[in-house]
């Protein structure tokens, strides 16, 4: 009778030691914060200028939409014309092509510099937008997609 117990403690004490020692482990690990929330940015082309809005803004992630108000075809480049820091942060994207009355959506992540919204027609300038700093983490935000 002495011999049927002893099976099934050994069985817990084993399943025992086995969840000690997954437990965990010593090693810390940093909690990184999250980015800061992705904002809109709207841009118009029109036939004689580009409108921008916001034209300042802080660095981190945009999505930034472009309508087309001209009567014909336009590609639209999005890129630095002055990044801080390393040459890798270079941002250069082109759309593209976007019809009249039609629109087109570009993301990038930006850093401190200047940015230029233009299009291949030079008689349309170039809109610039002003990246100065970070925008806040979205850390302590909640119900976030």
């Amino acid at each position: 009778m002495l011999k049927a117990t002893r099976k099934p403690i050994l069985a817990v004490l084993a399943l025992a030691a086995l969840a000690l020692v997954g437990c965990g482990t010593k090693e810390r690990t940093a909690n990184e914060l999250r980015p800061p929330l992705p904002i809109q940015l709207d841009a118009s082309l029109m036939p004689k200028k580009i409108s921008l809005s916001p034209n300042q803004i802080g660095g981190g992630p945009i999505t930034l939409i472009v309508s087309n108000l001209t009567g014909s075809d336009q590609r639209v480049t999005f890129g630095a014309n002055s990044p801080s820091g390393s040459s890798d942060l270079r941002i250069d994207s082109q759309s593209a092509t976007i019809a009249p009355n039609n629109t087109a959506t570009m993301k990038a992540d930006l850093t401190d510099g200047t940015y230029s919204l233009s299009v291949e027609d030079d008689a349309i300038p170039a809109s610039l937008l002003s990246v100065s700093g970070e925008r806040p983490s979205a850390q302590n935000d909640l119900m976030l997609p």
